[in-house]
């Protein structure tokens, strides 16, 4: 938090990767100056209130203001004393306005989830917890507290949950000797992993790498990856945003963890390994309780190529041959499209992917999601300029407004929608300026697509996509 006194200024400079929010609270006063039978006169004052209720806010404690005078009255010191005193303050102050901030909660969501996806993506540097408070702009203790809140363990033990997850994977999927394993999750050497490993899993790494390969799979995700492979998981969760519809089919013998009792079904089931992805880190006790049931395998999540993926699977379950053949399979299918589509895609076209959300953002997806892949890589179909600079160069996501949709607008457009404007497309995307000016754009194609269908992309469900997006190519 930081106090301004009137007339101050301050420069803040944001570091890369810090998530920054600002919620910059002011106040003023008004006091009646002058009153006679033909004049009111009220005049701006800087006595601070005796109660706050601010627009955004519940009702502040009375605190809130002595803590206030105490810090506008008190001469600027560099005693330690006052300056330990001052920080104190300030930080009680930042808990008042963050309690009383009735968005609050969704805030400290997102920058937590922020934090969680820095350290699955920096584990294996020196990643220390008042860096990462830095990062995401919090007093080091107060982040302290508010991790092992919202994660349900403390920064140093999450980070060796991480790690030990890490090495888990690279033991499954790999030949490197523990020294090399170690230093790739951040460790010193084998010998402080191994000790590491032993505490969390229960085992040494040795042991845990020569276990069987497993046959017997939970599939939090992946289900697409693993029937490339010629394995169908024994359970999966069948929502959309886990298991793509378009798999329904093949999973007959699957059950499904979203029906009545189908998660009380593990508990008889012979499992030999759970794969789950990284963004089950945000939910308290999630892990913990799945490893209950059977050894849990975290996987990276929203990172790797889509060919990557399905590699890292075949080896992890002993299927590296099946593997390279269902990524020959692939190149081959998206070979043929691409011939198909030469008289349909001009080679100075752009194509592009655009999702619609109800509060008028457009999320501009990278080659990680919603089958861009299959536009980007698996078509070698060109991205708009911007897309490929601000999105495919930086690998990452972008978020826009619809008021800069014309400017990252392709030539070929597939536009992912929820179920209700997919029904009623374009019908209600015309009550949106943005979107009515491209339909009557004569130079831009529109292909409504379900996010439903698009929102897993791995394996199969990548080749069931590709036969869609081809489909509205060809027949549009």
């Amino acid at each position: 938090m930081i106090f301004l006194c009137a007339d101050k200024k301050v420069k803040l400079v944001k570091e890369a990767h810090q998530v920054v929010h600002l919620n910059i609270v002011s106040y003023q006063n008004y006091y009646l100056a002058e009153e006679n039978d033909d004049v009111l006169l009220y005049q701006v004052g800087n006595e601070l209130p005796a109660q706050w209720v601010v627009a955004g806010f519940e009702t502040l404690p009375y605190r809130a203001t002595t803590i206030l005078q105490e810090l506008t009255t008190n001469q600027i010191s560099s005693e330690p004393y006052l300056v330990a005193k001052r920080n104190y303050l300030l930080e009680e102050l930042l808990h008042l306005f963050t309690q009383a901030l009735k968005p609050y909660g969704e805030k400290v969501n997102f920058i937590m989830r922020e934090a969680l996806d820095y350290i699955n993506r920096h584990y294996d540097q020196n990643l220390t917890r008042s860096h990462l408070a830095e990062l995401m702009g919090f007093n080091t203790s107060y982040f302290s507290r508010l991790f092992q809140k919202q994660v349900g363990r403390s920064f140093s033990n999450h980070l060796t949950r991480v790690r030990v997850d890490k090495a888990k994977m690279y033991l499954l999927s790999s030949d490197a000797t523990l020294n090399d394993i170690a230093s790739k999750v951040g460790y010193a050497d084998g010998l402080y992993l191994s000790r590491k490993f032993k505490q969390i899993v229960g085992i040494a790494p040795r042991e845990y790498r020569q276990r069987p390969k497993p046959r017997h799979i939970v599939a939090l995700q992946y289900s697409g990856d693993l029937l490339a492979l010629g394995i169908q998981p024994i359970a999966a969760p069948f929502t959309p945003w886990e298991v793509s519809p378009l798999l329904r089919e093949k999973l007959y013998s699957t059950v499904d963890l979203e029906q009545d009792k189908g998660v009380q079904q593990l508990v008889n089931m012979d499992i030999d390994l759970i794969v789950a992805p990284e963004y089950l880190y945000y939910w308290p006790g999630k892990l913990e309780k799945l490893e209950q049931l059977a050894q849990v395998l975290v996987l990276p999540w929203n990172q790797l190529d889509r060919l990557e993926a399905v590699q890292l699977m075949g080896r992890i379950v002993g299927r590296e041959a099946a593997a390279n053949e269902w990524i020959q399979h692939y190149l081959a299918i998206t070979h043929c499209a691409s011939a198909k589509l030469e008289s349909v895609v001009q080679m100075d076209e752009t194509v592009g992917l655009y999702e619609v959300w109800e509060d008028h953002t457009i999320c501009i997806w990278n080659t990680t999601a919603r089958a861009t892949y299959n536009l980007y890589n698996g078509l070698n179909l060109k991205p708009h300029p911007r897309i490929q600079q601000e999105v495919l160069d930086v690998n990452n996501h972008l978020f826009i407004t619809e008021a800069l949709l014309s400017e990252y607008a392709a030539d070929h457009m597939f536009i992912v929608l929820t179920e209700e404007y997919y029904d009623h497309f374009p019908e209600k995307l015309r009550k949106r300026k943005a979107w009515r000016e491209l339909l009557n754009d004569p130079s831009k194609k529109i292909y409504p697509i379900k996010l439903n269908d698009f929102w897993c992309n791995d394996g199969v469900t990548l080749e069931k996509q590709l036969d869609i997006m081809l489909e509205k190519l060809l027949n549009t």
